[in-house]
């Protein structure tokens, strides 16, 4: 196949064909996992931001990932159809703001307000919220063109998806969240906890990449870029 890579790893060990085009978007993944991730590195270093400030940016981070992902199921059914008597995009709305809704309380709650966080929060904090929302809608867009409005990938098997990044999200965050809060929430503490979570990202973006095959394989693909 011109434009595409073969390299090993695929299902019980068969060679699979990763298109350049899909390795430039785990590439383009994996770029703006970095930038986004570094909006509350910057934002602790040299900003002042405390443990709540970055969590709750995480929360916010959380619930466009799954706004995106519920614009992406129902054009998912458009496109391919869902015979279920109720509504995979709808059951997937509720489940997910369920679960971002306690997370959010829980954040709130535990570093907001206990934790004094809100009695210190600095100014500036909707340019990076701005910035989240703006690359989850253009990561959408890419993803809704190049997969042609996600022909051939059910609803059903889509909308679990974001889940083993938002679970690891969830544990890494507010474990070390509350870490970081019992030792004072030390700049270098907040810098490891955004460390901890970005090389989490990037790992679960790479190991659970629809479609996109392993990174070995998106390198291969990379490497053999298509003949013009």
């Amino acid at each position: 196949m011109e434009g595409a890579a073969t390299a090993s790893g695929g299902l019980l060990g068969a060679p699979v064909a990763i298109p350049y085009q899909a390795a430039m978007f785990q590439l383009l993944q994996i770029l703006g996992t970095l930038a986004v991730n570094a909006i509350p590195l910057v934002g602790a270093l040299w900003f002042g931001w405390n443990v709540a400030e970055v969590l709750i940016l995480y929360w916010i981070e959380n619930l466009t990932i799954g706004v995106a992902y519920t614009v992406r199921l129902a054009i998912s059914t458009g496109t391919n159809g869902d015979t279920s008597p109720f509504s995979t995009t709808w059951f997937f709305a509720m489940h997910y703001g369920m679960f971002t809704f306690v997370h959010g309380i829980f954040v709130i709650v535990l570093f907001g307000v206990q934790g004094g966080g809100f009695a210190h929060m600095s100014t500036g904090f909707a340019g990076p919220v701005l910035a989240i929302v703006c690359w989850q809608a253009m990561f959408l867009a890419i993803d809704v063109v190049r997969t042609d409005r996600f022909r051939g990938r059910s609803p059903g098997d889509m909308m679990f998806e974001p889940y083993p990044r938002v679970l690891a999200l969830h544990l890494t965050v507010i474990a070390g969240g509350w870490l970081v809060g019992e030792l004072g929430a030390p700049i270098w503490a907040l810098a490891i906890l955004v460390l901890v979570k970005t090389l989490s990202d990037l790992v679960i973006g790479l190991v659970f990449a629809p479609g996109g095959g392993s990174s070995a394989e998106a390198l291969a693909a990379l490497r053999k870029r298509p003949q013009p």
